[in-house]
């Protein structure tokens, strides 16, 4: 039996292990890039440290245009710009604190700043406060940022404004405000004739329908996003609206729909990284499967959504999941099932305070409400016509999705044929003692690769073809190969090619794979397998197989009707 003094040391080493670890987890997160140099600039605000900043923003291709200092560049407008930028990194790296901390200080600096850049900062404070729950301080912030894109007379912006306050009200429980907000903000999304901004708030009208129990209507804004999105050719935004659709689908109690189409979208969320996303498709699937009868997986997935909301602090989604697996677990475990009780319900009192309430008061009150009403009503009666006339634009719609397909088919096939021309060139010198003499390119292949990006993509073939000979290859690996992180690497093969680097270099493996079973006919199947990196035969195969169409052993066959 151990000794009192045993037990006190063990408990102090709980204690110490408890608090050493995430303050380790900690440091290692702060080692990121963007932390060094942000807190070089703080230490040392000046020019050079401000140029470097935003020479590593540039790098990660995470602005569309590049911020350019001069000597003359007053010191608080460089302060601010690297503080705002700051905010947005943290932002879409969903560390919502430290977004929270640099957007605060950038406003503090804009006091002479044009409207534009204030409204953009006023905007990113509120979705930073939104997403931590803090909905008063979204407001107060969203609130500001209305009266300056209304005082601009710019449309877009107005809608952009009005579409963020009303996910707000949506998120702190208000749906019946949300939705006259977001009725408002179609009318202005139609004047500026902006489809991106069209497809993000028929997103939002189809969440706030859907929690209104207006199903139908809610599929009908889904479907309308979907359609939108698909003609911008945008992959991310594109699984961001089939999840809200299979939520609305979850809703209908058409499972199986739901579930197809969020099998589709998890993969994606979790190669691209994106948390939040992934939490709330994993909360919808473990939804779909307990609907299905599927209660074990159902569990799975909600606990893992839930993990997830904790770890990015996400207190909204974490409560659903919260109530979700309560429903499940009542009846077969309800002592599990309590303890998920509990914690929805304080999830739920924390979301919702009464300061909360008061701020919402004062906002409608400030905002004009009967007038809203009015609007409200006259543009409900305005969407419904639309939704009268859903057919043809539709059909519309379905018209610019196919040319939209049949560009990015074309543009597909001349990059794979790139690609297969790089790779056989690569081999070429491989085996040739002599280097290679460059290949001439076709005038309309140079339409979607510059030479660069060329050069970019065989330093990648050469990477994976390297690597992968008898072993597996990561993305991980090879942006480490290639000097860069595995989140660059992704974008720009994305970029490039249309697809995610793990794809891309799936089809390097397939296209060498396909290369030696046509030039070396003695080389066994399994062991080509082998050398391009498949775990094992069977995967090999059934992989080969899925994208060739034929399974290795056939291509071999006909490889005559092949090379002709």
């Amino acid at each position: 039996m151990r000794s009192p003094n045993t037990i006190k040391k063990l408990f102090r080493l709980i204690i110490l292990l408890a608090v050493v670890l995430p303050a380790m987890a900690s440091v290692q997160k702060t080692a990121e890039p963007i932390d060094t140099l942000l807190s070089r600039f703080d230490q040392k605000p000046g020019l050079t440290t401000a140029r470097e900043f935003f020479a590593y923003m540039d790098k990660e291709e995470f602005m569309d245009e590049p911020v350019v200092f001069t000597a003359a560049t007053p010191l608080d407008t460089m302060k601010a710009l690297v503080w705002y930028w700051a905010g947005e990194w943290y932002y879409a790296e969903q560390d919502y604190v430290r977004a929270e901390k640099n957007l605060l200080r950038a406003l503090e600096l804009m006091e002479y700043a044009d409207e534009k850049s204030i409204s953009d900062n006023l905007a990113m404070l509120g979705l930073a406060y939104m997403r931590q729950s803090k909905y008063d301080e979204a407001l107060h912030y969203m609130r500001r940022c209305y009266q300056l894109d209304s005082q601009s007379g710019d449309p877009d912006r107005i809608s952009s404004s009005l579409n963020t306050i009303a996910g707000t009200l949506l998120a702190a429980g208000n749906p019946e405000e949300a939705e006259g907000y977001i009725l408002r903000a179609i009318g202005y999304a139609k004047q500026a004739n902006n489809p991106s901004r069209m497809a993000v708030i028929y997103g939002m009208a189809s969440e706030i329908e859907n929690r209104l129990e207006h199903q139908e209507r809610a599929l009908l804004y889904a479907d309308s996003a979907c359609m939108v999105e698909a003609t911008t050719g945008n992959q991310y935004k594109m699984a961001v609206r089939q999840t809200q659709k299979a939520s609305i689908l979850v809703g209908l109690k058409r499972y199986g729909e739901a579930e197809r189409i969020l099998a589709e979208v998890e993969p994606y969320f979790r190669e691209t990284g994106d948390q939040l996303s992934l939490a709330i498709a994993l909360n919808k699937r473990g939804q779909a499967a307990s609907g299905l009868g599927r209660q074990d997986e159902a569990v799975e997935y909600l606990s893992e959504a839930i993990d997830i909301c904790r770890r990015i602090g996400n207190p909204y989604n974490e409560a659903y999941a919260q109530r979700a697996i309560y429903e499940i677990l009542y009846k077969s475990n309800p002592e599990a099932a309590r303890v998920h009780l509990e914690r929805y319900h304080l999830l739920k009192d924390s979301l919702y305070s009464h300061a909360t309430a008061e701020q919402l008061a004062r906002f409608n009150a400030e905002f004009g409400r009967d007038e809203l009403e009015k609007e409200k009503e006259s543009l409900a009666r305005r969407n419904h016509r639309l939704i009268g006339s859903g057919v043809a634009v539709g059909l519309a719609a379905l018209i610019g999705i196919a040319i939209a397909l049949v560009w990015l088919r074309r543009r597909q096939s001349k990059i794979n044929e790139q690609l297969s021309s790089m790779m056989t060139e690569l081999n070429e010198a491989r085996r040739s003692p002599a280097p290679a003499p460059e290949t001439p390119v076709a005038e309309e292949k140079e339409e979607y690769l510059t030479s660069e990006d060329k050069q970019f993509l065989k330093k990648l073939i050469l990477a994976v073809t390297k690597m992968m000979n008898h072993q597996t290859v990561t993305v991980t690996q090879v942006a480490d190969k290639m000097c860069m992180s595995p989140k660059t690497l992704n974008r720009r093969v994305k970029y490039l090619t249309g697809e995610g680097a793990k794809r891309y270099m799936m089809r390097i493996q397939l296209e060498q794979a396909r290369i030696m079973l046509l030039q070396d006919l003695d080389v066994p199947i399994v062991e080509v397998g082998n050398c391009c990196g498949f775990e094992d035969h069977s995967s090999f195969t059934r992989t080969f197989t899925q994208n060739v169409g034929m399974s290795p052993s056939d291509y071999r066959l006909n490889r005559g009707k092949m090379i002709n």
